[in-house]
């Protein structure tokens, strides 16, 4: 039906009717006297016998608010105790209302539930009108009335009525933001109190108004002892003109708070007098007319004390590897010596004497040299090693390319009398030490052509992007290596043959590792089910060469 352009003025008693609602509505301090108030103007200033309010729950079921007014209390008592027991779903009015969010009238209560119908009778009560309270589109309840005989329509009352309606849904949203708004408080508070670093506010003549218990185990006083004290009580004496200086300017600055660690480490002091560092934040805040100062500090002595230890720790590993380096420098040249001159003699005496010496006595000069030669490679290669951090060379674009080159060029014996194929991917420049670079690649290669099987040995390098670094890989058709000694080779001296099976001093593998970890990459071995070995190594793919 078109509603008529011009409505007729509404009755003088819903007008009062509405302004009676709004005022509970705005007015009252709980959503149970504010329900009680719209449901008791609405009876009488509609003369309907009794109101009865009920509210959707959280599970979506709709339930008495166990709010209730009656004109004649002692008429009702039957079926108010009645409709409490009876459940509003399936097609009882309230629920279908709630349901359809529109308002809804029964003129004739016995058709309804027989125990509620014999009540209604009873009190005299034969009709029933209910309808929605809305929060936005949502139906959060429903006002539902009861009457003698259904009301002759009267012009307005079914806007009214959705208005009584509109006004508590707004009591109910007010309720839900006070309660979200004490459990969000709640929960705040909680977490300050049990926060363990301490936070303490202060007013502006720096006088304590808060105090957390995490700022009582951090300074060892109570709340009671510190509220309303200067601040000045917990900062050692020598900041603390410093600190109210700081405090005033960065009230005048525009920044409403600094983070932890823009102000620097700061000190406080504990009740017992100790003096310990904290990392502190700090905020402003405007509130009722005064300015309120937050700072949250955490004690960071254990921190500290461990930079302190790691320092030293530091500046011992520098002066033992200086000592190391030393000691690697005089390995070098003063054991060499005395190395050389019992080979030297060892070789002339074989000379000079050799046609009064048997077979015996040549076969123990050799083993002489022998040993002595290969201590001089044991200490050469034993410097190689130690000098791997202090004496490499600068960082720089370097062309994997040419490094193989080279180092294929300095194995070409090797490879020739093994008759060795070696082959490669297109190598990537990287960012690293050309000459240190040259030797990961040479050894790697070198154990490939040296631990080979009966075949031909085939020799591959690959290299494949990963992310941000480049993952090198030397694959052979060799001898291959069992897994569980996968970590052991990368272990100085430690060997897997005989030097007698393969020459060598079990440096080689380890000096790849100190180079690769060097260059901030890792290396490891891995042994394919075709038979072989894959070495690999990883460098970043960072600075110019990427």
């Amino acid at each position: 039906m078109t509603p008529s352009p011009n409505p007729p003025p509404l009755d003088p008693a819903l007008v009062r009717l509405l302004q009676v609602v709004a005022v509970a509505a705005n007015e009252s301090t709980s959503l149970e006297g504010a329900l009680r108030t719209c449901l008791q103007a609405v009876c009488e200033h509609t003369g309907w016998a009794a109101g009865h309010a009920l509210l959707v729950q959280p599970g979506g079921e709709l339930a008495s608010a166990d709010v209730w007014h009656a004109a004649d209390p002692a008429r009702t008592r039957e079926f108010h105790a009645a409709l409490h027991a009876t459940p509003a779903n399936g097609d009882a009015l309230a629920a279908r209302v709630a349901r359809a969010g529109e308002p809804a009238w029964i003129t004739d209560l016995s058709a309804g539930h027989a125990a509620l119908a014999e009540a209604a009778a009873r009190a005299g009560l034969h009709a029933a009108a209910a309808f929605p309270i809305r929060v936005g589109h949502e139906t959060a309840g429903v006002l539902e009335f009861f009457f003698g005989q259904a009301p002759a329509p009267q012009p307005g009352l079914l806007e009214v009525m959705l208005s009584v309606g509109t006004q508590v849904g707004r009591v109910i949203e007010r309720a839900r933001a006070e309660e979200a708004l004490r459990s969000s408080e709640a929960k705040f508070a909680g977490i300050i109190s049990i926060s363990s670093d301490a936070i303490v506010s202060v007013d502006e003549d720096q006088r304590i108004i808060f105090y957390n218990r995490g700022a009582e185990n951090t300074f060892g006083y109570t709340a009671d002892e510190v509220m309303g004290e200067r601040l000045e009580m917990l900062l050692p004496e020598g900041s603390r003109a410093r600190h109210e200086g700081q405090v005033r300017e960065f009230g005048a600055s525009p920044v409403p708070a600094r983070r932890m660690g823009e102000r620097g480490q700061i000190t406080g002091r504990r009740k017992s007098g100790e003096i310990f560092p904290a990392d502190a934040s700090i905020s402003k805040l405007d509130l009722g007319g005064r300015r309120i100062y937050t700072a949250v500090l955490r004690d960071v002595t254990e921190r500290v004390q461990a930079e302190e230890a790691l320092a030293r720790q530091a500046e011992e590993l520098a002066r033992s590897n200086a000592e190391l380096e030393q000691f690697a420098y005089v390995a070098s040249h003063d054991l060499q010596e005395p190395l050389r001159m019992v080979a030297s003699y060892t070789q002339l005496l074989a000379r000079r004497y050799g046609d009064r010496l048997d077979q015996d006595a040549h076969e123990f000069i050799g083993y002489a040299v022998d040993g002595v030669q290969r201590m001089q490679a044991l200490i050469s290669d034993l410097l190689a090693y130690s000098r791997v951090g202090s004496r490499g060379g600068t960082m720089e674009r370097t062309e994997l390319e040419a490094v193989l080159r080279r180092s294929l060029e300095a194995l070409r014996t090797a490879i020739e009398e093994s008759g060795a194929e070696i082959t490669h991917d297109p190598l990537p420049p990287v960012t690293g030490d050309a000459v240190q670079l040259g030797q990961v690649l040479q050894n790697l290669v070198a154990n490939a052509v040296k631990f080979r099987g009966d075949g031909q040995p085939r020799v591959h390098v690959g290299a494949r992007r990963a992310g941000g670094e480049w993952v090198i890989s030397v694959r052979d058709n060799g001898i291959g290596i069992a897994p569980e000694y996968a970590q052991r080779i990368f272990v100085i001296f430690q060997r897997l043959h005989t030097r007698a099976e393969y020459p060598g001093t079990g440096i080689g593998l380890s000096i790849c590792k100190k180079i690769v970890e060097r260059h901030g990459g890792r290396i490891w071995v891995e042994s394919p089910p075709e038979g072989g070995s894959v070495f690999y190594f990883t460098l970043p793919a960072t600075g110019e060469a990427e």
